[in-house]
Parts: structure tokens; C-alpha cells; sequence
């Protein structure tokens, strides 16, 4: 399902939803977009005083607002809460744009936000006009190999996604595995599954990156060793390979499982992207747990932009 991005095939009616962090590739599809002139255009942003999230969200705005009007809107629409106005706003942009496809840039959106806007978005009726294109990153800024993120605050459902449909049925666990080996190792202890299956992204972006992620789990590869746990694999930027690896676990999207089942996103956004459309077609949904971090490395950002594909586009 993987095709490089490329500009020159992206729908003449397309509103444009983007996102702003401190991680340069936010900038890699804006500009990459050359003479493409999008419909309108959206920026989620997140709320912090980082000065480089500051000045790629100023650089985003600039580039954007060349072409077309130009919203901007904070991340916290997706949150529920007290945002209905922005959610409306949100709403009104992509339903009442004359059919206009949709266009996400999911380079830096969390996981957890890139799952609440896939469902908004599909709620919509806006899924077969999605676009999806990533920006991988050139490599992270530190030396070593230190995780991302350190230990865990919480472990919920998220909302939006079905609960455990059956709380008699024991859990079995998708946990996709990345570089935050603290939460992944947290959320198996605290949800403590009958049945777990962890979920290695190989191949991952870059070749001299096998391995890695196996170095950041070594804690739950080594403690779930000899338990009722599996270890896949699936492509760090084909959600196609997830929704294979998924079948092949949790059954057919009309099967019916003896378990109650849920994902854990901690992998990929592409892989996260693959959960969603395997979830969205089954008669027996899983659940999605999303555990949050205790504290992020905050000098472990992505350097530099990498390649820049669509993971998902209109068949």
C-alpha cells in the first residue's frame, strides 16, 4: 500500500490537514507540495512553548497561506472535552467542502491523536476520500540508544473505540513494540492479558535500524519468554502488512474470538494506521489501550526529514 509521496497525483479538490511540533519532518510534505494548490487547509498544533515547534508552526502557516485559506486549530479538538466549538469548526471545513478529499499529514501526530481522527474522520463518511502521507524521520539526535519515552502515567481505553465487549472473555493483547520499552513492558503488567502477541516493526524505516527496537523491549522479550506470548512482524510503513498480521492473529473481520481482544499502538503511526482499518471492519471490534507516558525524552527529538510516502490514498 506503500507508493512515494508525490505531489502531482494529489486530488485538485483536497483540503489539506497538517500538524506543527518541534520535529522538522512536520515541514516534509508542506514542502514538498510544489505547484499542488490545496482547497483549504487545517493545522493542529500542539500547545507547548518549544521554540522549534514555534518555528515550524510559523513556517507551516506562511507556506499554506500562498495557497489557500488557512486554519489553525489546537490538538485538544480531538480530546473532547470543552473544544466543541473547534471540533465544529473542524466539521464544517471537511463535510461541507463540496466532496472534497481529505489529505492528512500523520508524520507527528501522536498516536493516540492520529487513532481519535481516523474515527472522527471515518464518522464523517470522509474515508474512501482519505489521503494519508508520512514523513519518516533521517534519524533521532542523540547518541546511544536511549527510549523515548521514561516509565508510565496511565493505561486507559481510548475513547471513541469499542470497550471490552465481554469482560468474561480473557484479554488477549496486540502490544505493537517501539522505542518506548517502559511503556510497552507497564502496559503488559498492569492489563495483564491471557495472551499476547507483540508486534516488531521489520522492516523498519532504515536497514541499520534492525534491531533497534528489540533493544529498546529487551525487558518484555525477556520476561514474557516461555509465557502465552508470540512475537510478529509487520512493516514500519505498510499498513496493509499490519492488517495481514492482525488477520492472521485476531481472526477474520467477521470472526467471533473466544477472547476479549484489544491493540496497544506503541509502534509506528503507519503500523497505527493498519490497526485502525483492520478495527474498523470487524463485526467483533477491539478495543484500543493507549498508555501515556511519565515523561518524554525531551533531547531525544527526530532529526532532519526522510523519505515521504502515502500509506493510505483512495482505491
Amino acid at each position: 500500500m506503500k507508493t512515494p509521496f508525490d505531489e502531482s497525483v494529489l486530488p485538485h479538490n483536497g483540503v489539506l490537514i497538517v500538524c506543527s511540533n518541534h520535529e522538522e519532518r512536520c515541514l516534509g510534505v508542506v514542502n514538498d507540495l510544489r505547484d499542488w494548490v490545496p482547497q483549504a487547509a487545517v493545522i493542529l498544533a500542539y500547545q507547548d512553548s518549544n521554540i522549534r515547534g514555534l518555528e515550524h508552526h510559523a513556517k507551516i502557516v506562511s507556506a499554506l497561506e500562498r495557497k489557500c485559506a488557512v486554519d489553525e486549530l489546537s490538538l485538544t479538538c480531538l480530546d473532547g472535552g470543552s473544544a466543541t466549538e473547534s471540533r465544529d469548526r473542524l466539521r464544517s471545513l471537511l463535510v461541507e467542502s463540496s466532496g472534497a478529499q481529505v489529505v492528512l499529514d500523520a508524520s507527528v501526530l501522536s498516536k493516540k491523536h492520529l487513532l481519535l481522527l481516523l474515527r472522527l474522520l471515518d464518522d464523517y463518511g470522509l474515508w474512501d476520500r482519505l489521503w494519508i502521507a508520512y514523513s519518516e524521520p533521517e534519524d533521532y539526535e542523540i547518541d546511544g540508544r536511549l527510549p523515548l519515552s521514561f516509565g508510565l502515567s496511565s493505561v486507559a481505553l481510548l475513547p471513541g473505540f469499542d470497550p471490552s465487549a465481554n469482560p468474561s472473555r480473557p484479554l488477549h493483547a496486540a502490544i505493537f513494540l517501539g522505542y518506548e520499552g517502559d511503556r510497552a513492558f507497564s502496559t503488559y503488567d498492569i492489563i495483564q492479558p491471557r495472551k499476547t502477541t507483540l508486534i516488531v516493526p521489520d522492516p523498519p524505516f532504515r536497514e541499520d535500524w534492525v534491531g533497534r527496537t528489540e533493544e529498546l523491549n529487551r525487558s518484555i522479550l525477556v520476561a514474557t519468554a516461555g509465557d502465552q506470548v508470540s512475537v510478529e512482524r509487520s512493516d514500519a510503513l505498510d499498513p496493509s502488512s499490519t492488517v495481514e498480521v492482525l488477520v492472521r492473529i485476531f481472526g477474520e473481520f467477521d470472526y467471533y474470538s473466544d477472547f476479549g481482544r484489544t491493540v496497544c499502538p506503541l509502534g509506528t503511526k503507519p503500523q497505527a494506521v493498519g490497526a485502525y482499518m483492520y478495527i474498523r471492519k470487524c463485526k467483533d471490534r477491539p478495543s484500543v489501550i493507549y498508555s501515556q507516558a511519565l515523561r518524554h525524552n525531551a533531547k531525544y527529538y527526530s532529526r532532519g526529514i526522510g523519505k515521504r510516502w502515502f500509506v493510505c490514498r483512495p482505491v
